[in-house]
């Protein structure tokens, strides 16, 4: 199989271009991606409208699987192999109830599934009684974290969520610590589970970072992680490079279980299957979401906390 390349550039028309390039003129039997949420709805519409399956790695918006339950014939042809936002927060909240947190503050980017985030959270705790004393999201593209930052720490949350996946998450958790700060972090993952990104940063206070799966978590996973450092010199993070690499192992083992490149055939065997990959076993509900959850024996996801020695695995409880 051929794998081909496109580049979304983060914008929802490029995307959505670029889907429909790799259906017109590679011929391509499905897609991979994208990586943003916008962006990602913008590629659904090109390959629902070309009866192509999509297998949406990362993008964590609700819309992504709601179109197949509210119009299977239309969009039965999308799956999401990363959590949905309800199962982000369900795994992050377990986390901070284990941790006896009392309150929490919510920082991020202003965009769209970081505010669903933020309420699917707090929705999520209220039941456990631990409330947010702070919420915020800085622009992605201009921020201004120093107001952020100072308010964050005054609000004297015992946990501080970080809901930013990019660079500037690293520039935030600077900002924090330099102001004297040692509130704990949770990040969702992303370049803060990069450990030559974290090298550069003060762990004066503990960081904890959210990810699908991590070098011992598994033998998969541990197996994954050695190939992948010896490959390209450097560690996975454990979310957007892990969940890509699992997105297309369910994609080829379904195509192996169909038995032919027939696409009714394939949607017939992701329906039905169990696929094993780093993160766990994959098996999707009737909405094509695949089964995250703290509970969940196949999909769990963990939290690791940095060290100045490299990362420990910390949730679930081993």
């Amino acid at each position: 199989m051929e794998l081909v390349v496109a580049d979304s550039q983060g914008r929802v028309e490029t995307a959505k271009s670029e889907a429909m390039r790799l259906i017109s003129r590679e011929k391509v039997f499905a897609i991979v991606g994208a990586y943003l949420s916008e962006e990602t709805i913008g590629a659904i519409e090109a390959a629902t409208a070309a009866r192509k399956i999509l297998i949406v790695p990362v993008a964590a918006t609700a819309e992504i699987t709601d179109g197949v339950s509210r119009d299977y014939p239309r969009y039965r042809y999308v799956f999401r192999v990363g959590y949905s936002i309800p199962q982000w927060a369900a795994m992050m909240g377990e986390f901070l109830r284990q941790r006896g947190v009392k309150t929490y503050a919510f920082v991020g980017a202003s965009i769209r599934w970081n505010r669903e985030l933020a309420g699917a959270l707090k929705k999520t705790l209220a039941g456990s009684g631990i409330l947010p004393v702070y919420e915020a999201f800085y622009s992605p593209r201009n921020p201004a974290f120093e107001p952020v930052a100072v308010a964050a720490a005054a609000a004297a949350p015992d946990f501080l969520v970080l809901g930013d996946p990019g660079k500037n998450s690293v520039v935030f958790v600077k900002r924090i610590r330099e102001g004297g700060s040692k509130v704990p972090i949770l990040s969702v993952g992303g370049s803060l589970g990069d450990a030559r990104v974290v090298a550069s940063l003060p762990l004066s206070g503990p960081l904890y970072v959210q990810a699908a799966a991590w070098m011992g978590t598994s033998e998969a996973a541990t197996r994954y992680v050695t190939a992948f450092e010896k490959r390209f010199g450097y560690s996975p993070v454990g979310y957007s490079d892990t969940l890509p690499h699992d997105a297309m192992t369910v994609l080829l083992s379904a195509i192996r279980a169909a038995g032919r490149l027939d696409t009714d055939s394939v949607i017939s065997a992701l329906e039905k299957g169990a696929f094993p990959g780093v993160a766990g076993t994959y098996r999707f509900d009737a909405s094509h979401q695949a089964t995250w959850g703290p509970g969940s024996p196949d999909l769990h996801g963990t939290v690791i906390q940095w060290e100045k020695d490299g990362a420990r695995i910390v949730f679930p409880r081993r």
